[in-house]
C-alpha cells in the first residue's frame, strides 16, 4: 500500500502538467508578396555586333553608333512593369495605348512570354533585391540590290530575349558573312539590359 500512495504522488505531477503544456509554436512564414510594380531606372548594352560588307567582316563599334539605327535605344517603350506571381501574368507599362500584357513562366529568376508559339526570354526577375531587368534586342539586317535582283531589303526590330549570330545568319537573307557581298550590305544587332527597380 505504501508503494502505491507513492506511486500514485509520482505520478500526479506528470497528470497534471499534462494539461498545462505550452502549444506548439507554429513557424508561421510571412505571406509572399504576390504583385510586384517595378519602374524603370537604367540600361546597359550588353554587346553589339556590326558586320558589313563587301566582305562581311565583323566591325567593332562603341555604343554611340547604335543611335545611327535607334535614336531611342536608350529608353525603353515602357516606363513600368507589373508582375503578378499569382496570376502568372507581366504587365508593360507605357500609360499609352502601346501597353501590354503577357502570361508569363517563370523558372528561377528567368521569366518567359510565348511569342510566336515559341518560348522566349523576356527577363529577370530578382527576388531578394526586387527588381526586374527587362531583355531587349534590337536587329537591323540590309542586302543591297544584286544583278539578278534589283529589290533592297531592310529588316530592322526590336524583340525580347538576346540575338546571338545563329539567329541572324541562315534565318534572314544572308546566310553567313561570305554572302554580305556588296558595299552597303549591313547587319547590326545590339543586346540590351533595362533595370527597373520595385516602386
Amino acid at each position: 500500500m505504501k508503494y502505491l500512495s507513492l506511486f500514485i504522488l509520482a505520478t500526479l505531477p506528470m497528470i497534471s502538467c499534462r494539461g498545462n503544456e505550452d502549444p506548439v509554436a507554429e513557424n508561421i512564414q510571412p505571406v509572399e508578396k504576390q504583385v510586384y510594380t517595378f519602374e524603370y531606372k537604367t540600361y546597359s548594352v550588353q554587346n553589339i555586333s556590326v558586320y558589313k560588307g563587301p566582305s562581311g567582316q565583323k566591325t567593332d563599334t562603341s555604343e554611340s553608333y547604335l543611335s545611327t539605327y535607334w535614336s531611342t535605344y536608350q529608353e525603353p517603350a515602357w516606363k513600368k512593369i507589373s508582375l503578378d506571381l499569382k496570376n502568372n501574368s507581366l504587365q508593360l507599362i507605357s500609360g499609352t495605348s502601346a501597353d501590354m500584357t503577357y502570361v508569363v513562366k517563370i523558372e528561377k529568376d528567368s521569366v518567359f512570354i510565348t511569342e510566336n508559339n515559341e518560348q522566349n526570354l523576356v527577363g529577370i526577375f530578382n527576388r531578394s533585391e526586387s527588381s526586374f531587368t527587362l531583355k531587349r534586342s534590337f536587329r537591323y539586317v540590309k542586302k543591297m540590290p544584286r544583278e539578278n535582283n534589283n529589290a533592297l531589303t531592310i529588316s530592322q526590330k526590336a524583340v525580347f530575349g538576346i540575338t546571338v549570330y545563329q539567329d541572324i545568319f541562315g534565318k534572314t537573307v544572308f546566310n553567313n558573312p561570305s554572302e554580305m557581298t556588296a558595299i552597303g550590305d549591313d547587319i547590326v544587332w545590339t543586346n540590351i539590359d533595362y533595370h527597373y527597380k520595385n516602386l
